[in-house]
């Protein structure tokens, strides 16, 4: 018997194998990478998707429909000066709005833009309006029995709404009509409470708690003349209707 060669035989177990689990038989084609073969779409792969910009207030321009955390710093410095500012966190109509209306008063172009020293002017003018408002309101005399509520709300009538002694006539008249200015107490049916004897309704809109309300003269005082100012105008046209109907 011819004996084999020893190189012939190992390349004929190669070749056998190859044929087996499909190894390419021709020398110098290698098989594909599977990243090779694998379709990709929009991004590419390994690319991080970048994460939008988180601003500070005054590190960038604000303007009408800007939006973000630096736009509801903004509208909170606003608030102090402008009550119907809202911290939307978008820089909207009303934003706007206030934001003319200071950059104005400080002598810049009254437009809608914020720029560093229209930040300044705004900022200087929450700080003035909140240390007015905090003076104003040590000023005030302290309410509690029915006399110390009519001296309290002369001076917060004057104070808040520039009402005239003869509306504070017809706010002493009508509330001793309704309460004899007690501000513990309610109606029969205990749905009107406190000195201008409002409910519900009219103090959980403005950020009262029922509690609050119900113990604190001074807060009933605010929302009492608050809801004659919204739905008549003056104290005295609220008296006039009373009059004719027994109840504002």
């Amino acid at each position: 018997m011819t004996p084999v060669n020893p190189a012939r035989r190992i390349g004929a177990a190669l070749l056998g194998a190859s044929l087996v689990i499909g190894l390419p038989a021709m020398a110098g084609t290698a098989p594909a990478l599977a990243e090779d073969t694998t379709t990709t779409t929009g991004q590419a792969a390994g690319t991080a998707v970048a994460a939008p910009v988180a601003y500070a207030l005054g590190e960038r321009t604000l303007r009408r429909g800007d939006t973000g955390a630096d736009v509801a710093a903004l509208q909170k410095y606003l608030k102090v000066k402008y009550s119907k500012v809202t911290r939307t966190g978008t820089f909207d109509k009303r934003t706007g709005k206030a934001v003319r209306k200071i950059k104005r008063a400080a002598g810049l172009k009254a437009n809608a833009v914020v720029g560093h020293r229209a930040l300044k002017a705004i900022k200087k003018a929450a700080k003035k309006a909140k240390a007015r408002k905090s003076s104003s309101s040590r000023s005030l005399p302290r309410a509690g029995s029915p006399t110390a509520s009519k001296r309290y709300a002369k001076a917060y009538i004057a104070q808040k709404y520039g009402w005239s002694s003869t509306q504070m006539s017809c706010l002493s008249t009508l509330w001793t009509r309704e309460s004899g200015w007690r501000y513990w107490v309610s109606n029969p049916n205990g749905r009107y409470h406190g000195i201008p004897q409002t409910s519900s309704a009219v103090w959980r809109p403005l950020g009262y708690s029922t509690s609050r309300y119900m113990r604190s003269p001074e807060v009933q005082i605010k929302v009492g003349t608050h809801y004659i100012k919204k739905r008549y105008g003056t104290p005295c046209r609220a008296w006039a209707f009373w009059r004719s109907h027994h109840w504002y």
